[in-house]
């Protein structure tokens, strides 16, 4: 019985022509849903990094004379709930879905539960996440693509988008042009468009570097199509103590300029 049972199998492999898999063809599986698992936890902490990047860079209640006046028109719930990165929170959802994908098809992956997995992912996500912040790569993806994706700018509510309000006295951007000698700044706020900057009564935040390439929060008044007259200025970073501008002791003035206020 074993004999014909034996020689049935054979036959039955001749006839559909099999042939036996490599060791290699399922090393190299393992190791691709392992890789697979590997890249979406790391995509899934880039996610992270930015989304926390993205929402602690929100100022809820920094320059008090200004943004509460904000906040009249926009209630503060209202506007944190807006603030939630919700399309890099989806980013991490589906990255880690994917990890658990990968982790589930490996050799050993239907010994965990769901939970597990995921659980794990997501811890192992928002560990590397706050190393990665550590060198400001959440920051340098957002501000990359805010300034150079348009697409990017309609799917999430991000501090630049607060500081792009010139008819509500909110103007950031990036410092193209420094003109200490005659008071003015050329900005070139989020939405690409250049503004020339009155900054002769401006105060400035200590520790607040003014110079080109340097991005600044202004707070002010407009005061034509393209020119703002600054009351306030300040860098990107949120801790500083105002400090009244003074002006250099230096008499030519050069295009690239820099003064930082002690």
């Amino acid at each position: 019985m074993q004999k014909e049972r034996s020689e049935s199998i054979l036959e039955e492999i001749e006839k559909r022509h099999v042939v036996p898999i490599p060791r290699w063809h399922f090393l190299v599986k393992r190791f691709g849903f392992w890789m697979l698992a590997a890249i979406s936890v790391l995509t899934g902490a880039i996610s992270m990094a930015t989304a926390m990047y993205v929402f602690l860079d929100q100022d809820f209640i920094e320059d008090h004379g200004y943004i509460n006046q904000y906040f009249i028109e926009r209630p503060i719930i209202a506007d944190i709930i807006s603030s939630i990165p919700y399309l890099w929170l989806a980013a991490l959802v589906l990255f880690t879905l994917v990890a658990f994908f990968g982790v589930r098809h490996t050799k050993k992956g239907y010994r965990y539960s769901a939970k597990m997995v995921i659980a794990a992912s997501l811890t192992a996500s928002l560990l590397i996440s706050a190393g990665l912040n550590m060198v400001d790569i959440g920051e340098y993806i957002h501000r990359y693509l805010i300034e150079n994706v348009h697409v990017y700018n309609n799917l999430i509510y991000a501090n630049e988008h607060r500081w792009t309000n010139s008819d509500k006295g909110l103007l950031g951007g990036k410092v193209i042009e420094v003109n200490m000698r005659n008071h003015f700044l050329v900005v070139k706020d989020f939405s690409k468009a250049v503004w020339h900057v009155d900054i002769s009564k401006a105060e400035v935040h200590s520790k607040t570097r003014i110079a080109s390439g340097k991005y600044l929060k202004i707070t002010g008044v407009k005061t034509g199509k393209r020119t703002f007259q600054a009351f306030s200025i300040q860098g990107w970073e949120k801790k500083y103590h105002k400090r009244a501008l003074q002006s250099p002791k230096i008499t030519p003035a050069k295009r690239d300029n820099m003064i930082t206020t002690p």
